[in-house]
Parts: structure tokens; C-alpha cells; sequence
């Protein structure tokens, strides 16, 4: 390897970049899913919650290969109490479920108090990450659905 290099990606590399990828993920994909070829399928939700005409409440969840991330839900601070943030989050387990997800999991602070709201709702705490996004420790959760 004394000739290699590394250089950022630029998409004159875009057909080389192809063929590596088709060689290497098959390879790849066979030695850590062996008989069971999962489903790559990938998608976006976003749900947004009004109360009239004004958004009161708002959940994006990422799909992919069978397990979806909720990045971010918020609801407004004079709304919380209302049941929104359980509305957004049962709607986006079902729309998960219809895109046959196994698994939904999500971050958030360990102080905060979206922690109980996700526990309430059978979250489990997998692991905390400390020191984790503007030096906050903050948690790994997730469900199976």
C-alpha cells in the first residue's frame, strides 16, 4: 500500500466510488447478515401537530433497514400537559410499524424531562453517553415495536 492515498470524495469519483461500493457491501453484507438479507429501505417522516391553524407540537423520525430514530419531537411549552407529545409519538411508532420497524430508539438528556416522558411510554435506557452533545450527559433509548 506505500501508493495509497487519501482524498476527499469529489464527483469525478462518483462511478469509481459505485463499483467499490457494489463490491464491497456485497461482501460485506453477506459476512454480517449471512442467509437473512435484510430490507435497505430508508425514509423520512415528519409529523407536525397543529392546534388551528398554529403548530403546537413536532416529531421527525429517520427509517432505516428495519429501525427508526426519533430526531427531534418538541412541543411547545405552554402546550406540554396536553397529550401532544403522545400523539406525535404513538402516531410515529405507527407509521414505523407500517414500514415493518422492529425497533424505535431515540437520545436524550439524562436531566431532561422528555427522559420520564420516554420511560412512561416503554423506553428503555441502553446506554448514557456522557460528555455527549454540549458536554451533557445523555442517554440511548429505545422500544421494540
Amino acid at each position: 500500500m506505500s501508493n495509497m492515498e487519501i482524498r476527499e470524495y469529489t464527483t469525478a469519483d462518483k462511478e469509481k466510488l459505485d463499483i467499490f461500493n457494489e463490491l464491497a457491501w456485497t461482501s460485506a453484507d453477506e459476512e454480517h447478515y449471512r442467509d437473512v438479507e435484510p430490507d435497505f429501505y430508508k425514509k423520512e417522516v415528519v409529523l407536525v401537530a397543529f392546534e388551528g391553524e398554529m403548530i403546537v407540537g413536532y416529531g421527525a423520525m429517520k427509517i432505516d433497514t428495519g429501525v427508526a430514530q426519533i430526531e427531534p419531537l418538541i412541543v411547545l411549552r405552554e402546550c406540554k400537559g396536553k397529550g401532544i407529545g403522545s400523539a406525535l409519538l404513538s402516531e410515529a411508532e405507527a407509521r414505523a410499524k407500517e414500514t415493518s420497524v422492529h425497533k424505535v430508539w431515540l437520545e436524550t438528556g439524562a436531566d431532561w424531562k422528555a427522559k420520564d416522558f420516554y420511560l412512561k411510554h416503554g423506553y428503555v435506557v441502553r446506554a448514557e453517553l456522557p460528555n455527549h452533545i454540549g458536554g451533557q450527559t445523555f442517554l440511548l433509548m429505545d422500544k421494540m415495536i
